[in-house]
């Protein structure tokens, strides 16, 4: 029996080749300010999955259909070494550069208004670039989590100004991602790569005050009763990674 089919009948008897329970979380690591030239920065890690983070705040011209906003743009890159995935790794990293802007964006976490320089001519612009070092599985997570830790810790210098401040973040809209994978009728929170591998359909649901995201990946299906059960978890499992997560944060 290979691995893959090993996983498969493994996870029919609610059992996962590390140990953990279906709905336990691997260990996680954030370390913030970890990048010299940026606004703000991130280390996260969790169980074998590394991933990098920098924020940086420079100026420039709003869009044309939001010139009273600042902007924000998320850029997420793959190294060839967390490349440890049957599917394509350029597709992918795509994938996790639009959920995780999704989930910042729909919090409403940064308060973009409070980014305008000068109405319709100068506004600030958020830069969050994410660059996974290692994969063992579930880079979704990962990604939001150290861009979230990134922005928490960023702070930058308002023009004509020697002070650095905060970004105009509300805490209370952290948005948290979870992720989930389901194996014939077992479902899996934060995969490692061999069980992603194995899995017949993924679900990442990031949530804050609210379900802000969610994303599907993979040709199973999960029924209604299976996004309730999903999403319990996620709202019960949040503030524990906001917790390390401020905790975490040093400016």
């Amino acid at each position: 029996m290979d691995n893959y089919d090993y996983i498969r009948e493994i996870a029919k008897k609610k059992m996962r080749l590390d140990g953990r329970k279906s709905d336990e979380r691997r260990h996680l690591s954030i370390k913030t300010g970890v990048i010299n030239h940026s606004d703000g920065s991130a280390l996260v890690e969790l169980g074998g999955t590394k991933a990098l983070a920098g924020v940086k705040v420079l100026p420039g011209e709003p869009f044309p259909d939001r010139a009273d906003e600042g902007g924000l743009i998320v850029n997420f890159e793959a190294s060839e070494l967390a490349n440890n995935y049957e599917s394509d790794r350029i597709m992918y990293s795509v994938e996790v550069g639009r959920v995780t802007d999704r989930g910042i964006r729909e919090s409403n976490i940064i308060d973009l208004k409070k980014l305008v320089i000068e109405a319709g001519k100068k506004v600030l612009f958020v830069y969050i670039d994410i660059f996974a070092i290692n994969n063992d599985g579930n880079l979704l997570d990962v990604a939001n989590i150290a861009a979230l830790s990134a922005l928490v810790n960023a702070v930058y210098k308002i023009e004509g100004s020697e002070e650095k401040v905060p970004l105009p973040l509300n805490l209370d809209k952290l948005a948290i991602s979870h992720t989930f994978v389901k194996i014939s009728d077992t479902i899996l929170l934060d995969p490692s790569v061999s069980e992603e591998n194995a899995a017949d359909t993924r679900l990442s649901i990031a949530v804050g005050e609210k379900i802000n995201s969610m994303q599907k990946g993979g040709s199973g299906f999960f029924t209604a009763e299976d996004v309730d059960y999903c999403a319990g978890i996620a709202f019960a499992k949040k503030e524990e990674v906001k917790n390390l997560l401020t905790k975490a944060v040093k400016r």
